[in-house]
């Protein structure tokens, strides 16, 4: 297409998009002295103090008119902003936004309500908030912007989960807002980080009920970055050493029969990554080693099927072995 044809179709496109908007526009933009700039919305009305605003903008939220009542909302902390009926404006607006599924929004509303007002009386509610907002995320919740919700959340989950933590170490959702840290890291399949934040919720709340399934998971999460490193046999260590540590601390657990399942398939994993690692050094015609890493296999675990193939393997390259020059 020539230059001269892409501007005429641009052209065309935005008369049609023009002539298509409404001839009244629903927000007009308004200055007021001490505001400045707004858009507004047809039919708001504006009070004249603040405690009127806050139920101008409670009564339209009660009526389900989320847009009306964020206008409202808006020009009471704009107008207003150290009043105290501000801080109550903050909680109406986040929970305006989410109504209309701006999760992400109220999220950042209730943090500036927090922020701002950390003695607020409505500090433990907006937290209670930010954890509901984050588990959404967890859930699957994607993220919206404009009036799509095309974008994935789990980043966000643990942005928000990770501010609970901080404003709120030992609240109510502090400890569980750990816990579920871990949770959206695994689902990333980001298993270290979730280690991590496991271990974080052991070494600050080592007597939480969710310390139990913390040290579980753990196990869980080294087990799946074992099955990512087939010759890197640090993370099946440390799952079978977890694993043995849940076993210890928590023998009457219910998930006790699962974590012994557990223990045994990793010991399955380990024997058949050092197997692995055998033959990897037989290819290479480095008998010695291989017969190293076949000997670790049957040591480990002398019943398993694994060991008595290795036990077949040091039999056939023993004698190769002796005459070898190669070393381990």
């Amino acid at each position: 297409m020539r230059p001269i044809q892409r501007i005429t179709l641009l052209a065309c496109l935005i008369g049609l998009f023009c002539t298509a908007l409404p001839t009244n526009c629903p927000a007009p933009l308004i200055w007021r002295k001490g505001e400045g700039w707004t858009y507004e919305r047809a039919g708001v009305t504006n009070a004249n103090n603040p405690q009127e605003q806050l139920e101008l903008g409670k009564k339209l939220q009660a009526k389900k008119d989320y847009g009306n009542a964020l206008s409202s909302y808006r020009r009471l902390i704009r107008r207003w902003p150290t009043s105290s009926a501000a801080q109550e404006a903050r909680l109406g607006l986040a929970e305006s936004l989410s109504a209309l599924g701006y999760y992400y929004k109220a999220y950042k509303t209730y943090q500036e309500l927090i922020e701002k007002n950390p003695n607020s009386p409505y500090f433990d509610t907006a937290l209670q908030r930010e954890f509901e907002i984050a588990n959404l995320f967890l859930a699957g919740e994607k993220h919206k912007v404009w009036v799509f919700k095309i974008f994935p959340a789990l980043d966000k989950s643990i942005e928000i989960y990770e501010k609970i933590v901080k404003n709120g170490p030992y609240s109510k959702v502090g400890p569980e807002a750990q816990y579920h840290i871990g949770l959206a890291y695994e689902k990333q399949k980001e298993y270290i980080s979730a280690v991590h934040a496991y271990e974080k919720l052991l070494e600050h709340y080592p007597q939480h009920p969710l310390a139990e399934n913390a040290q579980f998971q753990i196990g869980w999460a080294y087990k799946q970055e074992a099955k990512r490193a087939e010759y890197d046999q640090n993370a099946a260590n440390q799952s079978i050493a977890a694993v043995n540590d849940f076993l210890i601390r928590y023998p009457n657990s219910d998930k006790a029969a699962t974590a012994e399942k557990l223990l045994a398939g990793l010991k399955q994993e380990q024997s058949k990554g050092l197997f692995s690692i055998g033959q990897f050094y037989e290819k290479k015609k480095d008998y010695r080693a291989a017969i190293i890493y076949y000997n670790a296999v049957i040591e480990q675990d002398p019943k398993s099927d694994w060991a008595n193939l290795a036990e077949k393997k040091v039999a056939v390259l023993t004698p190769q072995a002796s005459g070898s020059t190669n070393t381990p």
